[in-house]
């Protein structure tokens, strides 16, 4: 394991969102755009939400735009939400890919104790890593939740079966 913290869960969340999505596509046609009574209205929605909410961080620490720039933020959103509206499994994919090398390579390339202001709240860079990876795992959950209210099992992507698979490698 790299001593990088911040490289280390991001790769972890990278990992989880991965063996997610290989997961999803082995299930019947059709079960991620099911509507079901949730958190969101389907598994799709959720994922698209992940994507979006890790989008808009990337942007911010890459002073796309400023965390208190609500309305730039707002018409950013509203183009994340157009453009990944009816977007398959597989592309929505390669998108979250794309947008995981990008980040990588912020962390990599960062102080992760840097201190920055976001919205008015005091965060290191390592600490809105830690929120990214929380998030992204939160929602891992209702995807759970959400399959098996479908009649679907999950797949496990906890932090330690990541160990190990990653101590396998």
């Amino acid at each position: 394991m790299t001593e990088n913290h911040s490289l280390s869960m991001y790769k972890y969340n990278t990992w989880a969102n991965n063996t997610l999505l290989k997961h999803l596509k082995q299930l019947p046609e059709g079960i991620c755009d099911t509507n079901i009574k949730s958190v969101f209205p389907s598994i799709i929605d959720t994922l698209i939400h992940i994507y979006i909410i890790d989008r808009g961080w990337y942007s911010i620490l890459t002073k796309e735009y400023r965390s208190d720039d609500y309305e730039t933020i707002k018409a950013s959103v509203d183009r994340l939400v157009a453009e990944t509206k009816d977007i398959s499994l597989k592309d929505l994919e390669k998108k979250q890919q794309l947008l995981a090398a990008d980040v990588q390579s912020f962390i990599e390339s960062h102080d992760m104790n840097y201190r920055d202001t976001f919205s008015g709240v005091s965060m290191t860079y390592g600490e809105v890593f830690i929120h990214i990876v929380n998030h992204g795992t939160y929602h891992r959950g209702n995807i759970t939740a959400m399959l098996y209210q479908l009649d679907q099992k999950g797949v496990p992507t906890d932090y330690g079966v990541y160990l190990y698979y990653a101590t396998q490698a």
